[in-house]
């Protein structure tokens, strides 16, 4: 139990002291970076590099790590955010052992700052991807309205990637800049919806690759593929309101136990110590916190209709 505390001490002050020293360079990298671009192509080749090279390279993050946080939009460096990590998954561990020492309370403060990140990272990116799929229908119509004013689909393309906000101007920006270092639309776009998951940028994809092989009115099929995606959210929002109360309930219900948990723990905390130092108790608090999670996973099957 002893080493628990100088372990966590030790990685926080660590995990802080890159983190700062990070930050502090940032302007530094970056006035590099300007200066090798102005040099010779020899210096800059081998000086750019370097100037560009993260701090914390040493940190090997994996590419499907990076790509999720490109996916999900956050504002911070794979290395930054690993070590953000770190400091989750230790930092309270620390402070309870500093203020009530228990190994078992550590442990698991432990393995749910290791949990939360990859948690929010995947929440991050599932809003992300919702919001693309609630932005595809306006896409659409900035699309057909630009093919009907005589532009091509590349240039259409990028006047919605100018006009629609992220992540679908982002992603179309993506797209536009891929197909002008001479990537086809099919790939292009196929790829887009592999990272977003929409099936609706399929069948688009679909509908622009058969108008393109055998002619045909792209903007009419586009403001019909335009109209079904938004009768489709229209029912998703109308199924959404008829669930609402049955998620509220489960919500509600759910949170009851742990916030009596936590009322008696603050008015008598000597009355649920049984709880946390008796054998029985710890097997209860187990066997209800599994509970709980059955509990909370068969209410969302229950209201979260697939269609």
């Amino acid at each position: 139990m002893k080493w628990i505390l100088p372990l966590s001490a030790a990685v926080l002050c660590y995990c802080v002291a890159v983190m700062v020293l990070s930050r502090l360079w940032k302007r530094r990298i970056a006035v590099e970076a300007r200066l090798n671009s102005i040099r010779t192509d020899r210096v800059r080749q081998k000086s750019g590099s370097a100037g560009k090279k993260s701090r914390l390279s040493f940190l090997h993050i994996s590419q499907s790590m990076k790509a999720d946080m490109n996916l999900a939009g956050i504002q911070l460096t794979p290395e930054e955010f690993v070590l953000l990590w770190i400091f989750i998954a230790f930092a309270p561990a620390a402070l309870s052992s500093a203020v009530w020492p228990s190994m078992l309370r550590s442990v698991i403060l432990v393995l749910t700052g290791v949990a939360l990140p990859q948690i929010y990272l995947k929440i991050k990116i599932s809003k992300r991807r919702a919001l693309f799929e609630r932005q595809l229908g306006d896409a659409l119509m900035v699309l057909s309205n630009a093919l009907r004013a005589g532009f091509s689909f590349q240039q259409a393309l990028a006047n919605a990637a100018e006009d629609l906000a992220d992540p679908i101007g982002g992603e179309f920006r993506t797209a536009c800049r891929e197909l002008k270092l001479g990537m086809d639309v099919e790939s292009t776009l196929s790829k887009v919806a592999d990272r977003m998951a929409s099936n609706d940028l399929r069948l688009i994809t679909t509908a622009v690759v058969v108008q393109q092989q055998v002619g045909g009115n792209l903007s009419e099929i586009l403001d019909t593929i335009s109209q079904t995606i938004r009768d489709r959210l229209a029912i998703k929002r109308s199924i959404k309101t008829l669930t609402a109360q049955g998620r509220i309930s489960g919500k509600i219900i759910g949170g009851i136990p742990m916030i009596l948990l936590l009322m008696i723990s603050m008015i008598n905390p000597t009355y649920m110590t049984p709880l946390f130092e008796t054998a029985v108790g710890k097997l209860m608090l187990a066997f209800g916190l599994v509970m709980e999670c059955v509990g909370f996973l068969v209410i969302g099957k229950i209201v979260n209709l697939k269609f």
